[in-house]
């Protein structure tokens, strides 16, 4: 995914409180931009170019899936 683990490095609880909390957002969208697919439609070409969209989502106002 591209991201560093949550709770490494010299940071106190509300920093990793923070950084879960990012992490589990930033989750939350990709597999909810996912799972809204039309998976049937989409040819193999299609879809790969969708799922790399999706790994490169940031946060809930950028939907690659909308865009491809």
């Amino acid at each position: 995914m591209g991201r560093p683990g949550p709770g490494g490095g010299d940071r106190n609880e509300a920093e990793i409180r923070l950084a879960f909390a990012d992490t589990f957002r930033m989750l939350s969208n990709r597999i909810s931009i996912f799972v809204s697919l039309p998976l049937r439609s989409l040819d193999p070409l299609a879809l790969q170019g969708r799922l790399d969209a999706i790994g490169k989502t940031r946060d809930l106002g950028n939907d690659p899936a909308s865009a491809a």
